[in-house]
């Protein structure tokens, strides 16, 4: 008998540790896992917490944190990506056993069940933003951007009709059903030919971050310009 109480006590030990710590880092290793690979981030931290811990196991979550350095979402980079919950309820089974026919956005749909608050933040600095606008107006070329609390100033040249001509733009960032875009509020172009020509086409209104791009159905709710940065915010509705 006092062999047998001994096993007993000491399966509920290995019980416990699994329970308090060895499935709930499992948890956190498989999530950040999916999120390096979801934002192309170097680098991912993640905490769940729970009171107990063990609650982890069967799919509650009191808080967790997710931190990425140098993430990207769509097709802008992000210097850093934060996200915060709270009172989550999870599908563990999903995590750990995932269903090979579903997208990693409609996995992590799947993965979370219900939340009680659930906020995004991202900051895109000026690099950032040089580099996609590069991309995306293929003939605005050595653009020059700046970040300010006010607004968004871009200086560079443009090539239209086979003449280029100097453009200053300036403008401001909104959210615009959950999707964040750039707006011209200024243009002057430094060619008398090309004053007439129809630039907002190219200038006029960019998206900078579709919301489609978000997981868990988040949308963007926030957009606040900074010295050299620029801060998003997103929220589940």
């Amino acid at each position: 008998m006092k062999k047998f109480l001994t096993l007993m006590a000491f399966l509920l030990v290995i019980l416990i540790l699994l329970l308090e710590i060895v499935l709930p880092r499992t948890v956190e290793n498989i999530l950040q896992e999916q999120i390096t690979k979801s934002t192309a981030a170097q680098a991912v931290d993640i905490d769940l917490s729970s009171a107990p811990n063990a609650k982890i196991a069967l799919g509650e979550i009191d808080k967790v944190h997710v931190a990425a350095n140098s993430g990207r979402l769509g097709e802008i980079d992000f210097q850093n990506l934060s996200l915060d919950g709270e009172k989550i309820k999870i599908d563990i089974r999903e995590i750990l056993f995932p269903s090979s026919e579903l997208t990693d956005k409609e996995r992590a749909d799947k993965i979370l069940k219900s939340v009680d608050k659930l906020e995004l933040h991202g900051i895109i600095g000026e690099e950032d933003l040089k580099a996609f606008i590069a991309r995306k107006v293929d003939k605005l070329e050595n653009a020059e951007i700046k970040i300010t609390p006010e607004e968004v100033t871009a200086q560079g040249q443009i090539k239209i009709l086979g003449r280029t001509a100097d453009v200053d733009v300036a403008g401001i960032f909104i959210v615009d059903n959950g999707d964040i875009y750039f707006r011209a509020t200024h243009l002057n172009v430094k060619n008398a030919l090309l004053r007439h020509v129809n630039l907002d086409r190219f200038l006029g209104e960019l998206k900078i971050v579709d919301s489609s791009n978000l997981p868990m159905n988040l949308k963007f709710d926030n957009v606040e310009l900074r010295d050299g940065e620029i801060l998003l915010t997103a929220i589940k509705n």
